[in-house]
């Protein structure tokens, strides 16, 4: 079975400047079967941006993890200038169409001077293909670590797997994740401007990659990726 996948850094559901985009509008325009999504926002007391972008957008299969449960927005430093005055949870999310087998989490660690502390990823099971969501830390010299945690966490499993997500590291240093080659190239960051590859989505062992590119921009800083994968 073909499934359409991609990855999106929500940015807290805002621009670079600060300023709210529609995360429902950027689910619709990705269109996939699974999206799975970094930097997930929710307010204290409301459901976050993307639990309301899978209600909206027809993705019965969802799930959320918090990796800062309670902090100001303007502490988490994720927007250049004046950050809204809320406070909330920030973390991953997978948005499906498809029903999946089984979920789990791998704790990949911290990194020093890092504001989310422990750094957590998501595990999917789907039928044919395990689909890894996860966000490293910006500290460059510390993600390579985190990296290699995932990865001795998965090898138990040896099922078909695609790592996806912001990965903090340009595409040369992805092939740290032996074993695993880019399904898509291009550069993702910024997005007005992009220079870099930041968000991937690696393709494992027993994957099949029919289709891929980087999608346009769509009110986050980070551009989305995308891919057919069986």
């Amino acid at each position: 079975m073909a499934l359409r996948l991609a990855s999106l850094n929500m940015h807290c559901g805002l621009d670079h400047r600060g300023v709210p985009f529609s995360v429902k509008q950027a689910v619709t325009t990705l269109n996939t079967d699974v999206v799975v999504v970094q930097e997930n926002w929710r307010v204290h007391g409301s459901d976050s941006l993307a639990a309301t972008a899978a209600a909206d957008c027809g993705y019965p299969s969802y799930t959320e993890l918090d990796l800062v449960p309670d902090t100001p927005l303007a502490d988490l430093e994720v927007v250049d200038g004046t950050a809204p005055d809320e406070t909330g949870a920030w973390g991953l999310a997978v948005l499906s169409r498809v029903p999946w087998d089984r979920q789990w989490t791998v704790a990949i660690g911290a990194a020093p001077g890092d504001v989310v502390g422990e750094r957590t990823a998501q595990v999917i099971e789907f039928p044919e293909v395990r689909v890894v969501n996860v966000h490293l830390t910006h500290r460059l010299l510390h993600g390579p670590a985190q990296l290699r945690r995932l990865l001795a966490a998965l090898r138990a499993d040896p099922r078909p797997t695609v790592l996806a997500g912001d990965l903090n590291m340009c595409r040369p240093t992805v092939h740290l994740a032996r074993g695993f080659r880019p399904a898509v190239r291009g550069r993702t960051f910024p997005a007005r401007f992009p220079v870099a590859q930041l968000d991937h989505l690696l393709a494992g062992p027993g994957v099949t990659v029919t289709a891929a590119a980087v999608g346009p921009a769509v009110g986050s800083d980070h551009l989305p990726v995308r891919a057919t994968i069986g």
